[in-house]
């Protein structure tokens, strides 16, 4: 395994300094959950955009965001799909320590296992043990990009289980920031990108 690896965003991660708090700690803007960060707070040593290849839905209720809908990536790879990311160079610990908050462990916490060689040869690795990974319980190997792997996480159920569920407003105000901060596009462009996921709402009105 590199010594470095890359972290694909394509929800609320999208925005720095909400992913920061995976990083270093804190509440996100909006959230009502406090992250407790990295044993390595050091900031990611680079980031730059990626287009994922997978369709983007929101699904699932939670609690810290308004107990509605929350962004997600179908498993099955689809080349007519584009998915905006952002990705983050982390040294390996720090990606397993993101997935680990993100089910609601502490980011030390042994008992959620990930293990990235094997996502790396067979495309996706499922978390074990399974049942501790609340939702993002998949991690997709998507490639390399510098000689260093790609990486994201998604759901653990599949793609014909899938049951959406809207964003709500705040949820949604953080990923239009990460894509405002990522892509530098306008509010109508954002809102014709996020009507193409499934689960969205058309029509919502942004709040200010």
């Amino acid at each position: 395994m590199p010594d470095l690896v890359w972290y694909a965003s394509y929800g609320s991660n999208l925005s720095l300094n909400r992913f920061m708090c995976y990083i270093v700690g804190g509440r996100p803007s909006g959230s009502t959950h406090s992250h407790q960060g990295c044993t390595d707070k050091t900031p990611p040593l680079n980031d730059r955009n990626l287009v994922i290849p997978h369709k983007l839905y929101f699904s699932k209720n939670f609690p810290n965001w308004e107990n509605k809908g929350c962004a997600f990536v179908k498993a099955q790879t689809n080349p007519k799909v584009v998915t905006l990311g952002r990705m983050y160079l982390l040294n390996p610990t720090q990606f397993i320590q993101v997935i680990r908050q993100e089910s609601g462990f502490e980011p030390s916490d042994p008992h959620l296992e990930i293990n990235l060689t094997k996502a790396m040869r067979n495309g996706q690795y499922m978390v074990e043990p399974p049942h501790f990974a609340r939702n993002y319980g998949r991690v997709m190997y998507l490639g390399d990009d510098e000689g260093f792997p790609i990486f994201t996480f998604t759901a653990k159920w599949n793609d014909d289980e899938i049951v959406l569920n809207p964003p709500g407003e705040r949820y949604l105000n953080t990923i239009r920031t990460g894509l405002k901060e990522a892509y530098g596009i306008s509010d109508d462009e954002i809102e014709r990108y996020l009507q193409h996921a499934e689960g969205y709402l058309p029509g919502k009105k942004r709040t200010k």
